[in-house]
């Protein structure tokens, strides 16, 4: 996707890239389920299982996300 003007004059924003922990979070899920596939495990139960590291992962990575974009305040009490 380019940055290049719509007919409103409006500029399209950059790509959003994946970020490092969402690289490594793929990646964890794609090995995981290929080491699990020959062990004998259920497909019900990989895709359950990959389903449920998948939404975890996708969790953290977004609250990762938002703490970068938040500046950190310290409350003194």
């Amino acid at each position: 996707m380019s940055r290049h003007p719509h007919t409103a004059g409006a500029t399209m924003p950059a790509p959003l890239h994946p970020s490092a922990s969402e690289t490594v979070l793929v990646i964890v899920l794609v090995l995981t389920g290929a080491w699990l596939a020959p062990a004998g495990m259920e497909p019900a139960a990989i895709l359950q299982l990959l389903g449920g590291t998948g939404l975890l992962g996708a969790t953290v990575a977004t609250v990762l996300r938002r703490i970068r974009r938040t500046p950190l305040t310290l409350i003194a009490a």
